[in-house]
């Protein structure tokens, strides 16, 4: 019976890999074209979007190069020894938030930093408060989750030596200096008492958990992780439905920041695959209505 079920799901898929094979022999100035990029739009809506939610602790250190650097940007308008918060919203493992805390750090070391991580996960909060990984081993095994890649490759290990110092088991501590300040927590993204346990943020990561999630639930978590962010501040969001994205934030009062923003949009290989996978990158259009809002990862809230 399972071999049966198996091979009516394969024939099922048969035609849809066809498509994809066909689709990947286009060449990409082609597939940028206004009539391609609808035919894409319309294969994402009919075919992928409600494709399975796999829901993962997929993460590495160093993400979005593109986008730290912007971080750090940001962070050096703050005057001089200000308190800033940080706060990362589906932690995962921790290494979105160290990256994050370099970034900041190198770019303002005068500035007093207070920052948060929270998951629903107790294993992978544990993990990110003790902040000791194995080059190459992913540290989300026996998770909620499927533990997805590992947060150190091998090959990026020489470049994380202002991060992270080696032990004797061959395994990688993050550095005291970027590991003080840092409260970790469990907890629900999408419960209204977040609020409550973390308070408003300057830097609010919000990324890379919303996607899996159906539209009223993604939509829930998105308005509380609005309410997180300061007066002044930025929230920073992505990996979630565009459409989703597009229309809460549309009414929100938060406005897209466009510094750099295809080279942040662009910069993750690992979102490759549009329009036949869900979780892959819809090409930047710029003759998309409100285009700014959908293809922008980084959204400042007014004036403090």
């Amino acid at each position: 019976m399972l071999m049966t079920m198996t091979g009516f799901i394969s024939l099922r898929q048969a035609p849809r890999r066809l498509c994809r094979a066909v689709w990947e022999t286009i060449p990409s100035p082609v597939r940028q074209t206004p009539l391609m990029f609808r035919a894409g739009r319309y294969i994402y809506r009919k075919f992928t979007r409600d494709t399975v939610r796999l829901q993962s602790h997929y993460t590495h250190f160093m993400r979005n190069p593109p986008l730290l650097s912007a971080i750090g940007a940001l962070a050096s308008q703050f005057p001089r020894d200000a308190d800033v918060t940080v706060a990362s919203i589906g932690c995962s493992t921790g290494a979105e938030l160290y990256s994050v805390l370099y970034a900041i750090r190198r770019a303002r070391s005068d500035l007093h930093l207070t920052a948060h991580g929270a998951d629903i996960s107790d294993t992978v909060v544990d993990v990110a408060r003790r902040g000791i990984y194995h080059p190459d081993v992913p540290a989300a095994e026996g998770s909620v989750y499927v533990a997805g890649r590992a947060e150190v490759a091998s090959a990026d290990v020489p470049s994380l030596t202002e991060i992270m110092q080696p032990l004797p088991d061959g395994s990688l501590r993050v550095k005291d200096w970027l590991r003080q300040g840092i409260t970790w927590l469990t907890a629900d993204a999408t419960d209204d008492r977040l609020l409550e346990l973390v308070g408003r943020q300057d830097f609010l990561l919000a990324n890379n958990f919303m996607g899996p999630m159906e539209d009223p639930l993604a939509e829930r978590c998105l308005r509380n992780m609005i309410r997180l962010v300061a007066p002044g501040g930025y929230l920073f969001v992505d990996g979630i439905d565009l459409d989703v994205k597009t229309r809460v934030l549309k009414a929100s009062g938060l406005r897209p920041v466009l510094t750099n923003q295809e080279e942040i949009w662009t910069s993750e290989g690992a979102r490759g695959g549009w329009p036949w996978l869900r979780w892959g990158r819809e090409p930047l259009n710029r003759s998309e209505a409100d285009w700014a809002i959908r293809y922008s990862i980084i959204f400042h809230l007014g004036d403090r």
